[in-house]
């Protein structure tokens, strides 16, 4: 695959949906030639699939599985490569079942799942690669032996079913996938952690894209997508300050001081959150960083932090950021434009 930051993405989205319903390993080890999947999934409860909970994306999860993403068009050695990955942990999983004197389960034994955001007709029956009348437009299956499943996500139909699915795609299938996503209902399962994950991605390629590093057509799409998105956010966070301003104007005096509480609250959430995210992705944090964190006052820079923790390569970095006053200024302008 290529494209790390989209790579990245994909790994974290999949892993966040898919970790209350089992257990998920991402760039997971198989074992012979010590070769990674992007998503090892095996489910230990029920994976809802109705149409307001994940959909299609839920079908494909109901069974122990390996998921490997592409971002763009899966090329035939990458099938062979994912099938080569898919065989080696089939067998592996049935040795160890038989040492352990286990009946032989279906429902244990591994499958594969290729998302890719298209696929020529000509790979699909260079593979022997057909659609099945119970399953939605958009999927194929392999021949039985093979236990292998193919999402051509520029075919799936738009629909709330399909969409954590087209988050996966390219261009202005995943912008228009997003657009849908921020207009669910706020409390929406997954919604919130899922436009954080893209923030993340957009404040990365912007940053490629400041460093003058190539971007694709593609890439420029969902770049302006998620700006107009991030914007529309940013508007409703302002004008809700703007009407808690209006309450304090009521009474002078102890409305004031409870408004000055709200504010110190929110500085307080947000760092709480960003001290989190990082403990999460790099384990732990020197109380050095934590105390340079504690020390910002500034919503809006903390919420420009808070979209940093997602993205960022390693905590040094991160407290560069903070140290930097005219990196974080030009962090705070290219968000706010």
């Amino acid at each position: 695959m290529s494209n790390f930051p989209h790579d990245e993405f994909a790994k974290e989205y999949l892993s966040e949906i898919c970790q209350n319903y089992g257990k998920t390993i991402t760039s997971a080890d198989v074992k012979s030639e010590r070769r990674q999947v992007d998503i090892l999934f095996n489910p230990t409860k029920e994976v809802p699939t109705s149409s307001d909970t994940l959909g299609l994306l839920g079908r494909i999860l109901q069974k122990y599985c390996l998921l490997e993403i592409f971002r763009n068009k899966v090329q035939p050695e990458e099938i062979k490569d994912c099938l080569t990955k898919l065989f080696d942990l089939q067998r592996t999983t049935i040795k160890e079942s038989k040492k352990q004197k286990k009946a032989k389960n279906l429902r244990e034994i591994p499958v594969l799942w290729i998302i890719t955001p298209t696929i020529s007709a000509e790979i699909l029956t260079s593979f022997g690669a057909i659609p099945k009348e119970e399953w939605d437009v958009g999927i194929y299956f392999l021949p039985p032996a093979f236990d292998t499943g193919i999402v051509a996500v520029h075919q799936l139909e738009v629909s709330q079913e399909t969409l954590w699915l087209r988050i996966l795609g390219r261009g202005k299938v995943q912008a228009k996938a997003v657009e849908e996503l921020k207009s669910l209902p706020e409390n929406y399962p997954y919604r919130e952690i899922v436009l954080e994950l893209i923030y993340g991605l957009w404040d990365t390629l912007q940053r490629n894209q400041r460093l003058s590093k190539p971007l694709e057509t593609q890439d420029v799409e969902i770049i302006m997508s998620l700006r107009n998105i991030y914007r529309e956010s940013m508007a409703r966070l302002k004008e809700e300050a703007t009407r808690e301003g209006r309450q304090i104007g009521i009474e002078e005096g102890r409305q004031e001081g409870r408004q000055e509480g709200r504010q110190e609250g929110k500085q307080e959430n947000i760092k709480n959150n960003i001290i989190s995210i990082l403990e999460k992705r790099f384990q732990t944090i020197s109380s050095q960083l934590k105390n340079l964190i504690n020390s910002l006052s500034d919503i809006t820079q903390l919420e420009a932090l808070l979209l940093e923790t997602i993205s960022v390569n390693s905590l040094e970095d991160f407290q560069k950021l903070i140290e930097s006053q005219d990196d974080f200024k030009n962090l705070i302008e290219s968000q706010d434009d």
